[in-house]
């Protein structure tokens, strides 16, 4: 069974909650709702669906022509009448997607340690990451939101770094999250606030630790730093749990 962990604070992504579900009739399954959506494929069928962050399995005309192992935010609609289409043995909804589909930037973990930052960027926020422990639901990435304040002519690139902490037990995992820019702010603009959402791929750390156990699973606990705006020091995050293969 599928487990999402966390929830998500901060997502105003295009003003509306990428949660938000309403019902489009008292007692029917219709429902209408918009959602940051994984993209995945069929190995069988070849059909390419999506995975949303409410645990919905959607497919469409779209859909059927997006890349597989990307994230797409976009509102879709299903009624009952429009049927599902079978995917292996789940029935996936036959959704029809209202405007543009928006890409989300993905990045994958750095198993190296990050270049030192004697000024660096702060954010204004960090949501906790939206994951499922099983790697499968959304190909092993994490999915943060996160909000940074900018001017015209500067484009925000996140990166994430695993730290050695010599005080850190072997499932003890530290992971650096590290912002910089890209451009020059143009003369006289002004400094606003983002909001941005990333897919993080961790699948080198999966492989990293997979199989150094001799028990069948191993769990792993992740924790996040990065520097926050009106902090000094670096904020750490709450541990979360990875769940590895073991030998």
């Amino acid at each position: 069974m599928m487990k999402m962990k966390s929830k998500i604070l901060l997502f105003a992504l295009l003003g509306v909650s990428v949660l938000m579900s309403s019902c489009l009739g008292e007692g029917s399954r219709n429902y209408s709702e918009s959602s940051v959506t994984y993209i995945a494929m069929d190995d069988f069928s070849g059909k390419t669906f999506g995975r949303t962050l409410t645990g919905k399995t959607i497919i469409s005309n779209e859909i059927q022509l997006m890349q597989a192992g990307t994230f797409k935010f976009f509102t879709y609609t299903w009624n009952e009448e429009d049927g599902t289409t079978p995917i292996g043995e789940i029935l996936a909804d036959n959704v029809i997607i209202s405007g543009d589909p928006i890409d989300v930037s993905r990045t994958t973990v750095n198993m190296s340690e990050g270049p030192v930052q004697e000024e660096p960027r702060k954010f204004v926020g960090i949501d906790p990451p939206f994951y499922a422990r099983d790697k499968f639901y959304l190909g092993d990435y994490w999915l943060f939101q996160y909000a940074y304040e900018s001017q015209k002519g500067e484009t925000a690139v996140i990166q994430y770094y695993v730290t050695d902490d010599p005080e850190a037990n072997e499932d003890e995992i530290n992971i650096d999250i590290q912002l910089t820019f890209t451009g020059s702010p143009e003369a006289g603009s002004s400094t606003t606030t983002k909001t941005d959402i990333i897919a993080l791929n961790m699948t080198p750390l999966r492989a990293e630790y997979e199989g150094s156990s001799q028990t069948s699973t191993k769990e792993l606990k992740i924790k996040f730093q990065y520097y926050l705006k009106g902090q000094e020091e670096p904020i750490k995050s709450q541990s979360y749990a990875m769940t590895v293969a073991g030998d």
